[in-house]
């Protein structure tokens, strides 16, 4: 057998050319990469649990995958933001910032991440996501991502200003930056997830 690489002599039962190893074996085909249809947004908004999650979504037909791009906590609201206002100034956000501290610390609540979201790097999903990068570029500097499952959304509907609320079995969350939104909202018409219109 004649390598097509090389053109080295090689037996005839030769699994690989024994010059350059190149493979004689047919490749195996698999599915594209990106594995299936998706649409992708290259920045939104989310806000979940106290949280807000930015960077780039990608909707495929077994659920959405946030990639995060920033996580930061919500601080509008809070007591020790409302006392600090109050008060005004340097000093003012300085106790304010203390007594939510405080509070953190007696509730022994996350700081970081939201506590119903399961992060995972994003090297285990960057192959079968290679499709969306042409409207996501920013996917592959992300270092993480969270997943809510096609099975677990009860509720999909875009607001009067265009915001996008998901209601699952466990969070609500709330998601800006969809645009534009009839792009999600045909593909959430077409996979039939539950969205309302």
């Amino acid at each position: 057998m004649e390598c097509p690489k090389c053109k080295a002599n090689n037996p005839d039962d030769a699994v690989f050319c024994s010059l350059c190893y190149e493979n004689f074996k047919p490749k195996p085909k698999t599915a594209q990469a990106g594995g299936g249809s998706c649409v992708a947004f290259p920045s939104v908004v989310s806000t979940v649990e106290g949280f807000r999650i930015t960077g780039p979504l990608v909707i495929r037909e077994d659920g959405l995958y946030f990639f995060l791009k920033e996580c930061e906590r919500i601080q509008e609201g809070r007591l020790g933001t409302a006392v600090g206002g109050q008060m005004g100034g340097v000093v003012g956000h300085l106790i304010g910032a203390a007594i939510n501290e405080a509070v953190d610390n007696m509730n022994e609540a996350e700081r970081f991440r939201p506590p119903k979201l399961i992060f995972k790097p994003a090297y285990e999903i960057m192959e079968s996501v290679q499709r969306a990068l042409g409207d996501a570029p920013d996917i592959p500097s992300c270092k993480e991502f969270f997943i809510i499952e096609r099975r677990d959304i009860t509720h999909l509907e875009f607001g009067f200003l265009g915001g996008l609320t998901l209601k699952t079995k466990y969070l609500q969350m709330e998601v800006g930056g969809i645009d534009p939104a009839e792009k999600a909202s045909g593909y959430f018409i077409l996979r039939q997830y539950p969205f309302q219109r």
